[in-house]
Order: structure tokens, then C-alpha cells, then sequence
């Protein structure tokens, strides 16, 4: 949590270039986030860093809504990929069939990664 802490707070900074954040909010409160850069060294390849919603938000449309304002914007700036990186966890297994419904592909997995048993999984879509 403390890494994503750190993003969204770079997002956030006045004149940042890294990374660009999104907000939801509702009932004056902050539901959801997404953060997103241009990967480093490539040519119109870009990482969705974090996406998270309140967990008494989900399944309300908070993070279709994020990533859909997320992928618009790449449009704008001329991205040819976007990359996303997951756990191959069980408990991720919502979050991965979530990128599936938007056309993200499985495109690798590095096995024991994060500790044995736990799956480096990154989806990618061309833009």
C-alpha cells in the first residue's frame, strides 16, 4: 500500500510528468483511483500503475468508468500499448477477469515472482 501511496501522491503534485491519476468521488468522498505513466524508454507504451475502488463501490462501475477515461486519454496522446501488471493469486482472479472484459490479453506470466506460488501476470492492449 505504501508503494501506491507514493504514486497517487506524485500524480497529484503540481507539474508532475510521471504519472497521471484519476478520482472518483461520490457521496463527497474519494471511491476510486487510477494511476498511469508512459513507460520509460518506449515509444507510446504506457503502465496502469494502480487502480483501486471502495470496496462498498464495487461492481457500481467506478473502475470500467476509470479505465475507460484512462484509455481515452492514451488515445489522445497517440499510445500504441498499454500495460498492466497482476498477481496470478487466486484472490486476483476478479481483478484479472476484469481486464479481460476490456480486451487486455494475457500476455505473460513470470511464475513465483512475488514468492513461490504467486504469479507475475501482465496483460497487455494495443491501443
Amino acid at each position: 500500500m505504501t508503494c501506491a501511496l507514493e504514486v497517487f501522491n506524485r500524480a497529484a503534485q503540481s507539474g508532475n510528468r510521471e504519472y497521471t491519476g484519476l478520482v472518483a468521488e461520490a457521496d463527497a468522498r474519494v471511491v476510486g483511483v487510477l494511476a498511469y505513466g508512459q513507460t520509460p524508454m518506449t515509444d507510446g507504451t504506457y503502465d496502469l500503475y494502480w487502480i483501486a475502488c471502495d470496496p462498498e463501490w464495487r461492481r457500481q462501475g467506478i473502475g470500467a468508468a476509470l479505465l475507460r477515461t484512462m484509455e481515452a486519454d492514451l488515445r489522445r496522446r497517440g499510445a500504441r500499448l498499454v500495460r498492466v501488471e497482476t498477481s496470478g493469486q487466486p484472490t486476483y482472479q476478479a481483478t484479472r477477469a476484469f481486464y479481460g472484459r476490456f480486451q487486455y490479453d494475457e500476455t505473460a506470466r513470470l511464475r513465483d515472482f512475488y514468492r513461490p506460488g504467486d504469479d507475475l501476470v501482465i496483460f497487455t492492449k494495443r491501443m
